[in-house]
């Protein structure tokens, strides 16, 4: 297909979203349970990152994909907390509930003794600004709640710069206190 054709391409017999491929071009999915659970919460975050970088130079679409990257960090941080508890705590934690979450992996640190940890307090901060923003991780996703009532957040713009940088942050705790963790597993 011409790329000139791209936009303006109509769904045809036979489409199919998932097609599979075994080349080198192609994204891999991953099988392993370990290893999505590593990529899932890193490819959300990346993103995030993404879209806030586009969002930067075109201010056409920034009103647009601002939802999208808050959508993909929030459910970043969701992940790097289920991650944790399904790898160091009793298991798989089905909900959305950023804070509930946050107090599963307090409880984990503190079974071990890792409670008092540089950057504790800031990142459960960060957990519950979040959680505070869309408690059900719908809030990004919809214009209104189940009721049909808007969703409120903020009265002005976001700093997309310095949520991006504070993200990293997030990120570059997490991937420690893991690493940390799994060494301690042995």
């Amino acid at each position: 297909m011409e790329i000139a054709d791209f936009e303006s391409r109509w769904p045809m017999k036979g489409d199919r979203l998932f097609v599979e491929s075994d080349t080198r071009f192609d994204a891999p999915i991953a099988g392993d349970l370990g290893e999505r659970f590593y990529r899932l919460p890193m490819g959300y975050k990346r993103a995030g990152d993404i879209l806030l970088d586009r969002a930067a130079v075109d201010v056409i679409d920034r009103p647009n994909i601002i939802y999208a990257a808050l959508f993909c960090y929030r459910h970043a941080i969701e992940l790097f907390l289920k991650q944790f508890i399904e790898r160091f705590g009793p298991g798989r934690r089905s909900i959305h509930d950023l804070v509930a979450l946050w107090d599963e992996v307090m409880v984990i640190l503190k079974a071990h003794g890792a409670d008092s940890a540089d950057g504790l307090a800031e990142v459960e901060s960060l957990v519950k600004e979040m959680h505070d923003a869309d408690k059900k991780s719908d809030g990004f996703r919809y214009p209104a709640d189940a009721t049909g009532a808007p969703f409120v957040f903020g009265q002005q713009g976001i700093d997309a710069a310095n949520l991006r940088i504070v993200m990293q942050g997030f990120v570059n705790f997490f991937e420690c206190m893991y690493a940390d963790f799994a060494h301690r597993a042995g």
